[in-house]
């Protein structure tokens, strides 16, 4: 039987979100406006079976499907919430579970950097598809598990708070978020990211 690890709906992509999702994903892009589902469970390889039943089932498209050593990741959204909230009920019908069951969010990491230094700024940004981090930004750092929890996340934060996008790791073994600007708005993006997992209600992870 499936493990539901995962499972949060994005009501509306805002822009910087769906952009850096949309540079990195294999499947059908993303655009600001869309509604979206993110969904990780165990065993990695039933991934296929719930994809398919949603894609036959709605008008959804996937954005992201990756089957790794243990867990599964899927990403579907429309431009029709709804169309995204059906599908989500149907890969919860075939896998008997309800989305109270899935994991609560746990973060394993959070910090923010004051005032980064340039040279830092300029690792990160060879690494990440984002918004780039300028010296002197304050830098907003967080890892959840599981990763797909870093979606909603990210998103809130932007659709709340005038930040900068820098990374957002929403598969493996842990989420992982960077976002960049100034010290108050940080500092409120903080707050919003631990709102929104916080109300992420699920099984309590050991």
């Amino acid at each position: 039987m499936a493990e539901l690890r995962a499972y949060c709906q994005v009501d509306r992509m805002q822009p910087q979100f769906a952009s850096l999702f949309a540079s990195s994903c294999r499947g059908f892009l993303s655009v600001e406006g869309m509604a979206s589902l993110f969904l990780e469970i165990v065993p990695g390889i039933e991934i296929n079976r719930l994809t398919d039943i949603s894609l036959k089932a709605t008008n959804v498209r996937p954005g992201e499907m990756i089957v790794e050593r243990r867990y599964g990741m899927l990403e579907i959204h429309s431009f029709e919430r709804e169309e995204v909230m059906h599908a989500g009920q149907m890969i919860l019908e075939a896998l008997g579970l309800k989305e109270e069951e899935r994991l609560a969010p746990k973060v394993l990491a959070t910090s923010i950097i004051n005032k980064i230094d340039p040279y830092q700024a300029v690792i990160i940004n060879r690494n990440s598809k984002g918004m780039l981090i300028l010296g002197g930004d304050d830098v907003y750092l967080l890892e959840v598990t599981p990763a797909a929890y870093a979606s909603i996340a990210a998103n809130e934060a932007e659709k709340h708070c005038n930040i900068r996008l820098v990374d957002i790791r929403f598969f493996g073994a842990a989420g992982r978020i960077y976002m960049a600007g100034t010290e108050s708005e940080i500092q409120a993006a903080a707050k919003k990211v631990m709102e929104t997992l916080n109300n992420l209600e699920g099984r309590a992870q050991k």
